[in-house]
């Protein structure tokens, strides 16, 4: 998912350049990518048909996000989040804390150039929090996926990327298509930015009615959304990073509408 790279994306390395992320590109044997990030929704609006019960959802995330070089065409992926909740419905408060969907995966490089071409399986765990939760952290379900990964440098013009995957979800929710387009470049040696656009596309296969989880709305068992990813980047030495994203969902159905607010720390070592 994430990579560091000299110049506009030319080959891995250890100083900050372009983005400080870039799906195809591998890590670098015995390089990491690490983020710390906070992200702050806050939002009474939603796609879809109105539910007169919702009121107001807040999601306060503090994020670790690495990747870990196995060796020059192998990275080991890993996210682990650490959610605050707030859900107001027909008057009635609740909210819940605590680390919630774990991800894991490996993301294996299949060609170097002139585009860079990779594949990722990855599975997200629900096991470190109760899906029975008054307002449950995740919907309690195994994700298995997997994606392929395209990227291409532009010399002094920046990179692109594109990505497509499958995501399978276990028992009552709806597969998903994965997809997500991305373009960044260097403002000036020490400021960068990138811009993406990250959507799901559900299958329609859910189990039972399509319908938001009347405890936690950021979890439907089947839905659409498209996020516009926008982030200012600024390279405080030639490992660190501070980085500013806005993440409005631009498009969707049954599910949240508002805007994401990401505060990250980022390096490579």
């Amino acid at each position: 998912m994430t990579v560091l790279i000299r110049g506009s994306l030319v080959a891995a390395c250890a100083t900050f350049s372009t983005a400080a992320h870039a799906g195809a590109w591998p890590t670098g044997e015995g390089e990491s990518y690490q983020k710390i990030a906070i992200n702050i929704l806050d939002t009474s609006d939603r796609f879809g048909d109105d539910l007169p019960e919702f009121e107001n959802f807040e999601d306060f995330t503090l994020a670790y996000y690495a990747e870990f070089g196995l060796d020059e065409k192998t990275t080991l992926i890993v996210q682990v989040p650490y959610r605050d909740l707030e859900n107001r419905s027909a008057g009635v408060t609740t909210s819940n804390s605590g680390i919630g969907d774990v991800d894991l995966g490996l993301k294996y490089s299949i060609s170097d150039g002139p585009f860079v071409v990779s594949v990722q399986g990855l599975a997200k765990l629900p096991y470190l929090y109760s899906e029975n939760a008054a307002l449950p952290l995740g919907n309690g379900q195994l994700d298995l996926e997997g994606r392929l990964l395209v990227g291409r440098s532009l010399g002094k013009f920046g990179y692109f990327g594109a990505e497509i995957g499958y995501r399978y979800r276990a028992e009552e929710p709806s597969d998903e298509i994965r997809y997500l387009v991305e373009y960044g470049f260097d403002l000036t040696d020490s400021l960068y930015t990138r811009a993406k656009l990250d959507g799901i596309l559900s299958v329609g296969n859910a189990a039972d009615v399509a319908t938001a989880n009347p405890a936690n709305p950021s979890i439907p068992l089947e839905f659409d959304l498209g996020r516009l990813e926008a982030t200012v980047g600024y390279k405080f030495t030639d490992r660190f990073a501070f980085e500013f994203t806005a993440a409005p969902n631009i498009y969707g159905d049954n599910t949240l509408q508002g805007t994401t607010f990401q505060f990250a720390v980022v390096g490579q070592f």
